[in-house]
């Protein structure tokens, strides 16, 4: 049985009933709390009310989880013109955070520090420059986009993601505070996906263990959905921000090759919905296209739980809530062999597109959902596999792999 520890955790976002970054904050420390004495530095103007709001309707959890807040400043109009500007502010926070920190290790003497979040590398915070063991991630990002996808984008898309590879790799390569948190003394790094790791092995020259950034609670389906196929349409969903990264049109020109009755939910909305229903008005599958607009995460999931298979089409993620969320349904996925999708999804639970071009891609995008439509037995059997995979993810699961990352950093 591990000892309790003291330890201080850097979570940005944070904050109960929410996803994403927030979502994953808040799992991470709430089920540390069971084991620690977990104190949380997190962000002020957005986070500070919901925690609040939570540790008084939920007394007992006060007894091992402390939070502090710092509000970070914003400049909402210069981030319109200029989105690199967010690091700018962010940054100042870490350097709040850091002179907290300091105070707080005073008075508590931590046991360990814990960088959680957000997970990009670019911003490792300065926590590190304590002298205290010190763990930062799961961190993720530095996967380029395939760059043979990029002009399927749009011209927008193929500026912006071009520009993404081209700083990205440099940033990678050159940036000094990632690399000093990461070769610390005694420090671990943990990478939010395989690939990851390998890069930070690569460019960094350190060990990282693998824990993907997000976790699923509980199963969202009693059993695998049967598909009527006497007379019921193929039903298909695809959730995301309409952005160009998650490129929706390889799965709309893929539903165009399909030969079988179809019904394409898509969640979501953003600057490419009008360019994507105007797209699938051209290519013929408008009338077989369901757009549902940004629904709340129970809605969403009700339309979810009704559907027979899963596509991802994202080009620049790391695993995304949404991938375990269709597991936990029961969907078997069909995703590029790309980003976190990859360590997720298996031959047990779905099918993994070879990231090769456009065109070879949406054709193999077609044949999976042929398979699919046509064997309803294989479709059934990774159905359950869905299930089953969506269990190895569980937050108890990843508390476990953290607390193995804590006792070996600290028998060093």
């Amino acid at each position: 049985m591990q000892r309790e520890l003291k330890i201080l955790v850097s979570a940005y976002a944070c904050g109960p009933g929410m996803g994403s970054e927030p979502g994953m904050g808040w799992n991470y420390v709430i089920g540390l709390s069971k084991y620690h004495q977990v104190h949380v530095i997190s962000e002020e103007k957005k986070f500070k009310a919901p925690v609040l709001s939570y540790l008084k309707d939920n007394p007992d959890t006060n007894k091992n989880l402390t939070f502090y807040f710092i509000r970070k400043s914003r400049h909402k109009f210069l981030r319109k013109i200029w989105p690199p500007s967010y690091y700018w502010y962010y940054r100042r926070w870490q350097k709040k955070a850091w002179a907290m920190a300091v105070e707080l290790d005073k008075q508590e003497d931590f046991d360990l520090i814990h960088q959680l979040n957000m997970v990009g590398y670019r911003e490792p915070g300065y926590l590190w420059k304590i002298s205290k063991p010190f763990v930062w991630g799961p961190i993720g990002g530095l996967e380029n986009s395939p760059w043979k996808f990029l002009p399927s984008l749009g011209l927008k898309g193929f500026v912006f993601y071009s520009g993404r590879n081209i700083f990205n790799t440099l940033q990678r390569n050159f940036l000094l505070r990632p690399r000093r948190a990461v070769n610390q003394k005694r420090s671990t790094v943990i990478a939010a996906t395989e690939n990851s790791a390998l890069w930070i092995n690569k460019i960094w020259h350190k060990q990282a263990v693998v824990i993907h950034e997000v976790g699923q609670e509980a199963s969202l389906a009693n059993c695998s959905a049967i598909r009527d196929q006497s007379n019921q349409p193929f039903r298909i969903v695809w959730s995301g921000l309409h952005t160009a990264r998650k490129n929706l049109p390889l799965l709309l020109k893929a539903l165009a090759k399909v030969k079988f009755p179809f019904k394409c939910e898509i969640l979501g909305t953003g600057e490419m919905t009008t360019r994507w229903e105007k797209l699938s008005v051209r290519i013929g599958i408008d009338k077989s296209c369901n757009w549902h607009g940004w629904l709340g995460r129970m809605e969403a999931l009700s339309i979810m739980q009704t559907g027979h298979v899963f596509c991802i089409t994202s080009i620049s993620d790391l695993t995304s809530t949404v991938t375990l969320e269709a597991l936990s349904c029961g969907l078997p996925i069909i995703c590029l062999d790309h980003c976190g999708f990859s360590d997720v999804v298996n031959e047990d639970c779905g099918i993994k597109i070879p990231v090769t071009s456009p065109s070879k891609a949406a054709k193999d995008f077609a044949l999976a959902l042929e398979r699919l439509f046509s064997d309803e037995e294989y479709r059934s059997q990774l159905s359950k596999g869905a299930l089953m995979r969506a269990a190895e993810f569980s937050w108890d699961k990843k508390i476990d792999s953290l607390n193995n990352v804590y006792r070996s950093l600290l028998e060093v």
